[in-house]
């Protein structure tokens, strides 16, 4: 982890004890991530965490092969995008344990849980982009300085962005915190996930800052040009972030269907309709808090954690009648061919049963 060394790709000689020995520690992480998503089959909101972790230990398995050779842009810039695109995919796993916070207690969010988790996952999609086509761009010293700067202003930008989403998620857990604790659900298993969220998202906020100011500086950065500082706030952070989910898995704490909620008891763990949303997937995505219908006054929303269970039976009997097939929401997803049959029929807002007596059908659950 020293000075300038001529002829290296680096800048310095990477150290290849610290290469094998985080290489191995990511490695032994993925594996339990995914023995502990067989375990809990906790699939839908734990599948980043394995891969998130086999990426860093894949990018220090390329810089380890760059110690032998510091001659090789190629391995540079391999070890570089791998490493860089490892900490989103972790990001991405905090979107989905939020998501499912949101779905276990819905009485307290204030939007749809579903949307917290395409709006943050698009978010972080567009972030993996950038910062992925960034680095390729400053890691391969073939290109021109123009070219070379293009790349350092996609990777700050994809920097700062992510640093910013992770504010923003931040903030969404702790008035989630406060709400229940307020409504005296706050259990054991959420204050536990709850703080696996804040302490993982500052690892990787801290981390982005470290990036961030990296390449503020420049190409002969103290940071950049000095290895050690790369071992502190890159690999130490990023493995003590998968090693806080090895240990305290959010598999573990949370349900494996969204449609299990808690009840307002804060004890009894009930089956419910789940979340849906009869606006179109355009809408729900831009507009995650139904603000255009909370102005119309067609934000009413079907709170089926009040309803009985002959009203829950009724819901589920007409989602089941009035599914639509996959084939017919990807010609027409908007539903319009429906609506114009519904209109011709006279079938449109028709429910039946318990449902039809206290005014709801599953399109009102949202």
């Amino acid at each position: 982890m020293g000075g300038r060394v001529e002829g290296s790709m680096w800048y310095y000689a990477p150290d290849k004890a610290a290469a094998i020995v985080f290489m191995i520690l990511f490695l032994l992480s993925g594996v339990v991530h995914l023995y502990q998503c067989f375990r809990y089959k906790s699939w839908r909101i734990t599948i980043f965490l394995p891969w998130a972790a086999l990426i860093m230990s894949a990018g220090f398995a390329t810089r380890l092969a760059g110690a032998y050779h510091i001659e090789s842009l190629d391995l540079v810039i391999v070890s570089t995008v791998l490493v860089m695109t490892g900490p989103p995919v972790y990001a991405a796993s905090n979107y989905l344990v939020f998501s499912r916070l949101l779905f276990y207690v819905p009485y307290l969010s204030l939007m749809h849980p579903g949307r917290v988790l395409t709006t943050f996952l698009g978010l972080d999609l567009l972030v993996e982009i950038l910062v992925s086509n960034g680095a390729v761009r400053v890691a391969n010293t073939s290109l021109t300085d123009s070219q070379r700067k293009v790349g350092d202003i996609m990777v700050k930008v994809s920097l700062i962005a992510q640093a910013l989403i992770f504010f923003a998620l931040i903030g969404l857990a702790i008035q989630f915190h406060i709400r229940a604790r307020r409504a005296r659900v706050l259990t054991r298993n959420l204050r536990t996930v709850l703080i696996i969220l804040y302490t993982t998202s500052a690892a990787v906020s801290i981390r982005c800052i470290y990036r961030i100011v990296e390449y503020f500086e420049g190409y002969h950065g103290v940071l950049i040009t000095r290895e050690y500082f790369f071992y502190i706030f890159e690999a130490a952070l990023m493995f003590l972030t998968t090693l806080i989910l090895n240990i305290w898995h959010p598999g573990a704490r949370l349900p494996r269907s969204n449609t299990v909620y808690l009840s307002q008891d804060g004890v009894t763990e009930l089956h419910g309709l789940g979340w849906g949303d009869n606006r179109n997937w355009v809408l729900t995505t831009f507009d995650p808090f139904d603000l255009v219908g909370l102005f119309t006054g067609n934000d009413k929303r079907t709170k089926f954690w009040e309803m009985t269970p002959d009203e829950i039976a009724a819901i589920e009997a007409e989602r089941k009648m009035n599914k639509r097939s996959g084939w017919k929401v990807a010609l027409d997803p908007f539903n319009w061919f429906g609506k114009k049959n519904e209109a011709r029929n006279g079938t449109k807002g028709k429910i039946d049963g318990t449902a039809a007596q206290n005014k709801t059908s599953a399109e009102d659950v949202v």
